[in-house]
């Protein structure tokens, strides 16, 4: 009688195991970030979860350098109309040209902004480029269509009406 207990008690711990295990289907949307070496994060255009393996950098000085560089160009802070601008400009140059393999509008303005200091390195140093700078010294980086007219960024129809300012 005991084994029929033991081997019930099993039965039903196995059952209840089987009930817990979690599993997904298509992945979860919000789910972003490190995991047993493993980067995790949602591709919106993609509109999937996507998983690659984390790089093994060596640490060297170029290193911090570019790491600098991204701080200071997420400390501008565009604004929120900028942003829709160059959004809306990314959209239409991908429809245009689909040999445009940019993620994400961001990278096409970090792309614009590493062009404008190769342009003008005397005026513009993106370690310690700031908002004010920008619009002191009027650069091409203030609006699109200023970027547009520079030529730093291909010409669209309708590339007139993308002039809000950073």
């Amino acid at each position: 009688m005991i084994d029929s207990f033991e081997e019930a008690g099993k039965m039903v711990q196995k059952s209840m195991e089987e009930k817990m295990k979690a599993t997904v289907k298509e992945g979860i949307k919000g789910f972003s970030g490190k995991l047993d070496g493993a980067v995790y994060y949602y591709h919106p255009r993609l509109k999937r979860t996507l998983m690659r393996k984390m790089p093994k950098m060596p640490v060297q000085a170029q290193n911090h350098l570019y790491r600098d560089v991204a701080r200071q160009i997420k400390n501008l802070e565009p604004s929120s109309a900028y942003r829709n601008d160059f959004r809306s400009y990314f959209t239409q140059l991908r429809e245009r040209d689909e040999n445009i393999n940019l993620p994400s509008w961001y990278s096409l303005y970090v792309k614009m902004l590493w062009a404008i200091q190769a342009k003008y390195p005397a005026q513009v140093d993106l370690k310690t480029i700031t908002k004010e700078q920008v619009h002191s010294q009027n650069l091409p980086c203030i609006s699109v269509k200023a970027a547009i007219e520079d030529g730093l960024l291909p010409q669209i129809p309708g590339w007139e009406y993308y002039d809000k300012q950073m």
